[in-house]
């Protein structure tokens, strides 16, 4: 049976715990949440010990919190792997609608943030974005000569979350060599929480492509999907992952954001003029992809706040939110 597992801060540290009210959406929100009884501090050390015999709590009435105590779930030794242009609608703004094979990138797990923490917009970032993603997170070990199909996509993937791939487009696109690692990677630019979905292997392929995730900016609905809509699926990605690298249990896969994002209302033809015309002159290409960019679309600001949901449509059940505030660096 499907669980919404937290992570909190306490007075002796972080917590695992099962979360027996509703999930929230507001660092303001009260929680009751029953602690598992576990010495696992990772989430690859609490799924594993969930595979070899540890019991959830039943139920009970838990303890009161404020939602501002939850950390995310993921822990920071994970390794994040992202997929780029992995939704239609994305790659259609942003001009890359040829391309056909996954798009793989690394984040730093120290950019790890808990679901109501602030995302600091660093002093030399000016293009900062938004890119609300579903993360799923690993049962096991996947190593070398794994071959992952449909049907066992449960024996591979043990949780859902909601992530927020924080991007610094500038940086991206006007570092050297096109820094994408960089510009995904400071601190706080993985908000991701509140509740680590964990499922039981067979409900894992029935859930998934029924989940619903959104992104509000300022209010304003800018991001909707839901899995389903994936050029690359699950499946086919772990395969290919499994050709590459090993991961271990607890690692997460960050699988695309789709349309929405600021970047997206720039010109693709102008971004990949100025990315071609201007790849040895760094400085001359930052300053360009800024002044493109700006002309277009006011970029993340300090102040300003984002509003994400994760829901599981096939069991109709609201999977809490995210909301963050940017304040600057």
């Amino acid at each position: 049976m499907s669980s919404m597992i937290v992570r909190f801060d306490s007075a002796a540290g972080a917590r695992w715990g099962l979360l027996v009210s509703e999930a929230p959406t507001r660092p303001q929100d009260e929680i009751r949440v029953v602690e598992i009884d576990t010495t696992a501090t990772t989430t690859g050390q609490l799924l594993s010990a969930l595979e070899n015999g540890l019991k959830l709590p039943s139920g009970g009435e838990g303890k009161s919190m404020p939602a501002k105590s939850l950390l995310s779930p993921v822990t920071t030794d994970a390794t994040l792997v992202c997929q780029g242009v992995n939704y239609a609608t994305h790659a259609q703004e942003t001009g890359a609608v040829k391309r056909k094979r996954n798009l793989f990138f690394n984040k730093a797990s120290s950019s790890l943030t808990g679901p109501y923490s602030d995302i600091v917009r660093p002093p030399e970032v000016e293009l900062l974005d938004y890119e609300v993603e579903v993360g799923i997170v690993l049962r096991r070990d996947l190593k070398a000569g794994d071959v992952v199909t449909p049907e066992r996509l449960g024996e591979f993937i043990s949780a859902v979350v909601l992530c927020n791939d924080i991007s610094a487009r500038d940086t991206m696109f006007g570092a050297l060599t096109l820094q994408w690692y960089q510009g995904k990677s400071y601190r706080t630019f993985c908000p991701t929480g509140p509740v680590l979905y964990w499922l039981e292997p067979a409900e894992v392929a029935s859930t998934f492509d029924k989940l619903e995730f959104t992104l509000s900016y300022q209010d304003s609905v800018r991001q909707s999907a839901s899995p389903s809509e994936m050029i690359h699926k699950p499946a086919d990605t772990l395969t290919q992952l499994a050709a590459i690298m090993d991961l271990k249990a607890g690692d997460m896969i960050l699988t695309g954001t789709p349309g929405g994002v600021l970047l997206g209302h720039g010109s693709p033809a102008r971004m990949l003029e100025i990315i071609t015309q201007n790849m040895m002159d760094d400085d001359k290409r930052r300053d360009e992809f800024r002044e493109h960019l700006k002309s277009k679309v006011s970029f993340l600001q300090p102040g300003d706040t984002m509003s994400l949901t994760l829901r599981d449509g096939h069991a109709q059940r609201a999977l809490g939110g995210q909301f963050s505030r940017v304040v600057q660096g």
